[in-house]
Formats: C-alpha cells, structure tokens, sequence
C-alpha cells in the first residue's frame, strides 16, 4: 500500500488540481476591490434650482451652501443660464444650510487717468447682487430626504 507525502495532500499540487481555487480568488479580489462599506456614507441629495436677477435669468455666477451650524459639509455650482446642479457625489446632507450667490459683471469704466503708465491689470467686476445674498446673507435652504431639493431664487435690485 502507497502512502501519500504530506507534500501532495498540501503542497502546490492541490490547487493545480481543484478548479475552484480560481471562482475563490476572484471573489475575494471583487469584495477588497469593490469595498464593503456604502457609496454616500454622508448621505448627500441632489440640489438644484434657478436663479433671476431683476426678473431675467442671471447669466452667470456662482451659488454656495454652507452649514449652519458648525458641523456639516459645504457645496457650490456654477450658475449658467439661470440655472445650478450639484450632483448626488458633491451634494449636501440633511441640514440646513446659508446660500450665498455671487455674480459680477466687467468693469467697463475708463481706468484712472493718475494712474502711472505700464500694464495694467484688469479692474475687478461690478457687484450685481446685493449683500444681503452674499456677505451678509441670511438665506437658508433645507435640504431634505424626501426632495426634491430645488431651490429658486428671485434677487431684486431695483424697484419695478
């Protein structure tokens, strides 16, 4: 009677005959590649909306969320036509959160004439929403879990 070498019942050879080392393989290296834990552990929402200037869509600016309270996450877009979006990934979670929207348009006054001559660089934009929307802003969004979240925003600067 033949007996077997402690080497052939665990050495190499096991693998090289069984099949399914492979499938094993490859689903360990799918769970360590993949990860185990949740894809928004913040649970961030999608928020959007539109914002006018005067009535007409702004053509561009920025808008910003920032918490209000000191913990929490912030976000921002670009606003482009009227309109903002940030996506799920660089969205906000349940909260509360001050908006601010800045915009500014080109400053076309003639440049000073006491200045020295040489090169000059260009003369910061014109602020063309007030204050009360930006630096001194008491604007707030509630983000929610149910949503949508769409905020909208009507900024008057002159009277109608």
């Amino acid at each position: 009677m033949e007996t077997k070498r402690r080497h052939d019942v665990f050495g190499p050879r096991v693998f090289a005959r069984s099949p399914h080392w492979v499938s094993t393989c490859a689903v360990a290296a799918a769970i360590l590649i993949g990860g185990c834990g949740p894809s928004n552990p913040l649970g961030r929402k999608a928020v959007s909306g539109k914002v006018t200037l005067n009535g007409a869509l702004l053509e561009n600016g920025n808008i910003s969320f920032s918490p209000k309270s000191d913990k929490g996450v912030s976000s921002g877009a670009v606003i482009a036509a009227g309109a903002y979006s940030i996506e799920t990934e660089k969205g906000l979670p349940e909260g509360e959160y001050v908006v601010r929207i800045f915009a500014a348009a080109p400053d076309t006054r003639a440049p000073d004439p006491n200045l020295p001559p040489g090169p000059r660089t260009s003369p910061p934009g014109i602020d063309l929403i007030p204050p009360e929307y930006n630096s001194r802003s008491d604007k707030v969004a509630r983000v929610t879990a149910e949503g949508p979240n769409e905020f909208n925003f009507d900024i008057v600067t002159k009277k109608r």
